[in-house]
């Protein structure tokens, strides 16, 4: 893999791109369900609030953050649906470097979610 920034690079290699709810330094992955309570609490993008709050409860999504450890700040964050398509993304980088970069992780987390979702069916 080939972000064009060496320390997102060296992160993937040592984290790998998960799929199944965890948290490290890098990512955290979170199952939530429509309509969940916790989206009031949560520090979430207001896309994100709005596709969770009117979500039937009775459907899930996938909430995954990427994190910068080294700068301590966010990177990127996915929401991905059941079929393990991302329906909203938010990259909080503005930086060119770090939005192509961030360009490059959602290639990479649709395929591990893609891949993920045809073994699940």
């Amino acid at each position: 893999m080939n972000t064009g920034l060496k320390t997102i690079d060296e992160l993937i290699l040592r984290h790998g791109i998960k799929t199944a709810e965890s948290q490290d330094t890098f990512q955290q992955v979170m199952s939530w369900s429509g309509n969940d309570p916790r989206a009031a609490h949560y520090k979430l993008p207001f896309c994100f609030y709005q596709l969770i709050t009117n979500l039937p409860a009775t459907q899930n999504v996938i909430l995954h953050h990427f994190y910068l450890p080294h700068r301590k700040a966010r990177l990127a964050s996915f929401l991905i649906n059941s079929q393990g398509k991302i329906i909203e993304q938010v990259f909080y980088q503005r930086d060119a470097k770090y939005v192509k970069a961030s360009k490059k992780l959602q290639a990479m987390v649709q395929r591990a979610y893609l891949a993920t979702s045809s073994v699940a069916a």
